[in-house]
């Protein structure tokens, strides 16, 4: 048995999995009509993920090609907080209904294809 078939049945089992499994609507809260701050929230998260790991690749290879390795040893942290303080503030300004219907669909689609 596979790991994630593992993971999936396991998660199938809570209350969580269940409530992900018998969720109907899907992503219809991005359907409806939103401010500017939920704009601003779902680019900042967006943000977050295309800075973070292209970041901390200039930063290894800076780290090797000076011969530096605080570099690294000091700019990976720094670049780590930042954008879990960016994804935070999205999540913040975009309001956690739309972290909580994401994360959901996404177990209901995880759960559909492995368990």
């Amino acid at each position: 048995m596979s790991l994630l078939r593992f993971f999936a049945r396991k998660l199938a089992q809570t209350k969580f999995g269940q409530k992900s499994l018998t969720k109907q609507d899907g992503l219809s809260i991005l359907k409806q009509q939103h401010g500017m701050r939920v704009y601003i929230g779902l680019i900042l998260m967006a943000m977050s993920y295309l800075i973070g790991l292209p970041a901390l690749v200039f930063l290894s290879y800076l780290s090797v090609k000076l011969s530096k390795p605080m570099t690294i040893a000091v700019g990976g942290p720094v670049v780590f907080l930042l954008v879990h303080i960016m994804f935070g503030m999205g999540v913040y300004l975009a309001g956690k209904n739309y972290a909580v219907d994401v994360l959901l669909w996404a177990t209901k689609r995880f759960l559909q294809k492995y368990a």
